[in-house]
């Protein structure tokens, strides 16, 4: 039997998940029903309020002591630093994970899961990496002109852009360069002449030995710069907030988080009524994203089930639905790179391409058959994923040691227990499913001799739907 309708239309079970797997990483089917007798308008407002409390990630303490913090990190003490920021790192991610499977604070969560992109960083400094995640977290639904600031003088992103060498006898122009092609305008909106005045701007921002900002007015360059049509004796501030005044600065950051939040196929004449809106607003992204999320258009059919799920927002998912669990704890980081997405380790600056990108055919295979391996609490063979720009005969990072992966079916198994057989697969493919079902078949997700009050035969049948490539559309 093949689920067809000349014109779907969307339940507000379906708007529900929408709302919660696009704000945030999903819900378990028991708190979606339990939802229901909730408008949509009043849900979104939730979302809001709930994350206007929130807790930072304070894993790590501060890696100096009060004797350091005066004099500063040593050669030695930096070099100690690095070597043990691998496993610190590593922790951090797990505890990043935790956060998002179990906060109250999901919509501010997710939206710092955006920056965490937008304004990729990895650096051998686990405590810095943590600073910065922070610092995304603080200021993730206010005004953008802050949040790019303190990303400008965040530690990470200046020793990860190399900003520390640019001096005015010598600019380096890394950092310059991104703050407009990723961060702002976007390619194709500025010179080589803007990168290089704006860089010469940015000298004397530098990070201390205390792992601080810190501005050293003697590498300055204190001369006139031509920036953008505009002429001054700018600096770094400057530089930033005649970026800000740019239209193009709104109308870029929309499309990447209409991107994100709605859809990969962008409507121009939405992104040039939100990328006006969002600049006369001064650049607040709460207000951007109420409108979003309370927009009817939101939940369009064709908005909904187009975007392929990230490894990250998958395994959030899986954790919440099923309690993934891994014996070794290292094995939810193998997983992330064996699906293409550490955090803390983006790829290179642009971040995370997404969207398509997510899928190769490596990839895919584990994605799909992960739900197999975790009701049958088999060992996962996991091989890291090469970078998407790499051919995979440059992979070098491999790992195939075998490691158990644990589970719990059990809750979501009682929540289908009524269900009588005939039905189950329509309400699996209701909770699970965003995409149109008019080309699914429910037999392809079944279970020979399905019996709704057999916990066996539901887990299976869970699993299996979990198992369609249509379970990665969110």
């Amino acid at each position: 039997m093949v689920f067809g309708y000349s014109q779907v239309v969307v339940s507000t079970q379906k708007k529900i998940q929408h709302l919660f797997l696009r704000a945030g990483f999903g819900e378990t089917p028991d708190k979606v029903q339990a939802m229901q007798g909730t408008s949509i308008p009043d849900l979104t407002s939730q979302l809001f309020t709930s994350s206007e409390q929130y807790k930072d990630l304070l894993y790590l303490p501060f890696p100096l002591n009060e004797k350091q913090e005066r004099k500063g990190a040593s050669p030695f003490l930096i070099l100690k630093m690095i070597l043990k920021s691998k496993q610190d790192m590593e922790e951090l991610n797990g505890q990043w994970i935790f956060k998002m499977v179990h906060t109250r604070a999901v919509l501010r969560e997710k939206l710092t899961f955006f920056w965490h992109n937008h304004f990729a960083t990895s650096v051998p400094f686990a405590y810095l990496m943590q600073v910065q995640n922070n610092t995304l977290r603080k200021l993730a639904l206010g005004n953008f002109g802050e949040l790019l600031l303190a990303m400008a003088k965040d530690p990470a992103m200046l020793l990860y852009l190399n900003n520390q060498q640019n001096r005015k006898d010598h600019p380096n122009e890394n950092f310059a360069r991104e703050v407009m092609e990723l961060f702002t305008l976007g390619i194709g909106n500025y010179t080589e002449k803007d990168v290089r005045e704006a860089a010469r701007a940015f000298t004397g921002w530098t990070v201390n030995a205390r792992g601080e900002y810190e501005f050293q007015s003697e590498h300055h360059d204190e001369g006139t710069k031509e920036f953008l049509g505009r002429k001054g004796n700018f600096n770094g501030e400057d530089i930033l907030h005649i970026l800000l005044e740019e239209k193009q600065t709104a109308r870029f950051l929309v499309t990447k988080i209409y991107k994100e939040y709605v859809n990969p196929v962008v409507r121009e004449e939405r992104i040039e009524k939100l990328a006006a809106d969002y600049f006369h607003s001064g650049y607040n992204t709460e207000a951007l994203l109420r409108t979003i999320l309370q927009s009817e258009w939101f939940y369009d059919e064709e908005n909904i089930g187009v975007r392929i799920i990230s490894p990250v927002e998958l395994v959030v998912r899986y954790k919440k639905l099923v309690d993934m669990q891994f014996k070794k704890e290292k094995t939810l980081l193998d997983l992330q790179k064996a699906l293409g997405q550490v955090l803390f380790f983006p790829p290179n600056v642009a971040g995370w391409k997404g969207d398509t990108h997510w899928i190769d055919s490596t990839s895919l295979l584990l994605r799909l058959s992960l739900p197999q391996y975790l009701v049958q609490g088999l060992a996962l063979e996991l091989q890291s994923r090469p970078a998407f720009e790499a051919p995979p005969k440059e992979n070098k990072d491999t790992d195939s040691s075998p490691v158990p992966a644990l589970s719990d079916w059990k809750p979501l198994a009682d929540f289908f227990k009524n269900e009588t057989a005939g039905h189950l697969p329509e309400s699996l493919m209701d909770h699970f499913i965003q995409c149109n079902p008019q080309f699914m078949n429910k037999e392809s997700f079944s279970v020979q001799g399905l019996n709704a009050s057999s916990e066996k035969s539901v887990i299976l049948a869970l699993a299996n739907i979990m198992s369609l490539p249509e379970f990665q559309l969110i």
